[in-house]
């Protein structure tokens, strides 16, 4: 379980805050929509209405309790740029800022956070599932049931090959891909191939098993 503040409560970050919550997260949540903020109180672990951008509003919700705060506020990008800079000098863990357009996510590069999110192409719950499993890069529904996901191996997978890891069978998975750090994408890579510490693989099967295994470390 993870636990991360989720700021500003358009439909982008409702969304957000119900999905981490739904897979078991703590999640705070902050707005001066008090309206918004109750129609969620319930579903998350701590609600406050107050202005995202006050100091004192983040000290009192105790943000620092949090692993990762995510600013979804980018209609207005000085609040938007304000608020992530107020979270930097706070010494927030890791930081999320939603982009308006290529400039503001220049500005946010500049400014040091952690992730950046465009809403037109990382959809709210693409973005909780990316969040909530440290070693998934990106995220695709395949179908009703089934999900593809490229991600970091865990490292029990360091030094052994497909065939030893006898995926299909012990995770009920399929490898799609391999690709090396910095290297070409491997669509059909050697069941002999040895797996290397910075290896990133394309696995296709169920969301639970997928979700199980994303989830080790």
């Amino acid at each position: 379980m993870k636990s991360f503040c989720v700021f500003g409560l358009g439909r982008f970050g409702q969304t957000l805050a119900l999905s981490l919550a739904k897979s078991g997260h703590q999640v705070l949540i902050i707005d001066e929509d008090s309206d918004a903020v109750n129609a969620l109180a319930d579903a998350v672990t701590s609600a406050v209405v107050g202005d995202p951008t006050s100091e004192k509003v983040l000290r009192a919700a105790g943000v620092l309790d949090y692993d990762c705060a995510i600013v979804c506020t980018a209609s207005n990008i000085n609040d938007n740029i304000l608020l992530t800079i107020m979270l930097k000098d706070l010494g927030m863990p890791k930081i999320v800022a939603r982009a308006l357009n290529e400039g503001h996510k220049r500005v946010l590069q500049r400014l040091g956070v952690d992730m950046i999110a465009f809403p037109e192409e990382d959809t709210a719950e693409k973005l909780a599932y990316m969040l909530g499993h440290d070693n998934v890069i990106e995220s695709l529904d395949f179908e009703s049931g089934y999900r593809i996901v490229e991600m970091r191996i865990p490292p029990s997978w360091i030094g052994k090959t497909l065939l030893e890891l006898n995926l299909r069978r012990r995770e009920k998975v399929n490898v799609i891909a391999v690709r090396a750090k910095g290297g070409p994408v491997n669509c059909a890579p050697s069941p002999t191939r040895v797996f290397a510490a910075d290896d990133i693989v394309s696995i296709i099967g169920a969301d639970a098993d997928v979700d199980r295994l994303a989830g080790k470390k």
